[in-house]
């Protein structure tokens, strides 16, 4: 039975109900830490997720490469003939976290080419670990190496 105290007519129940102030201080305190210990990873998810723009960016340069090849006998070097976004006199990947270069390969842009793709300082992306630059070449060779690194 819950004993009620009145005082000039109005009823106070026996015990107040809520937080208080440590309670509320105690819950702040573990979503800090779970907050540091997550974020951390979700970001290294999302750089993961944004080298698809570089790879993308690479692969379609690629292509337009193999194209203009097809149709005048030779590679290029000029990004904005590929149909790149073009910052300056920077090609940029679509959703701009790579500047993307093509230069020639081993044996000159006549007959071979490099493409790459390196990450925008300031960018996010700058901070994925050994992953802020790739390249391809016209004999299909990626850096860095597929096999030793997980940024493929």
């Amino acid at each position: 039975m819950k004993i009620e105290y009145t005082h000039r007519n109005r009823r106070i129940p026996a015990r107040q109900s809520g937080f208080n102030l440590i309670e509320l201080m105690v819950t702040l305190v573990i979503i800090a830490i779970l907050t540091m210990i997550a974020y951390p990873s979700f970001m290294q998810s999302v750089r993961k997720g944004n080298r698809s723009d570089a790879h993308t960016a690479m692969m379609r340069a690629a292509s337009n490469l193999e194209r203009f090849f097809s149709t005048n006998g030779t590679y290029t070097t000029d990004s904005s003939i590929l149909g790149f976004n073009m910052v300056g006199d920077d090609a940029t990947s679509d959703q701009g976290h790579y500047i993307i270069t093509i230069g020639a390969g081993a044996t000159g842009i006549g007959s071979s080419y490099v493409v790459s793709a390196t990450a925008i300082d300031g960018d996010m992306q700058s901070h994925d670990d050994g992953c802020t630059e790739f390249s391809i070449s016209s004999l299909g060779v990626r850096t860095p190496d597929p096999t030793a690194t997980k940024c493929w």
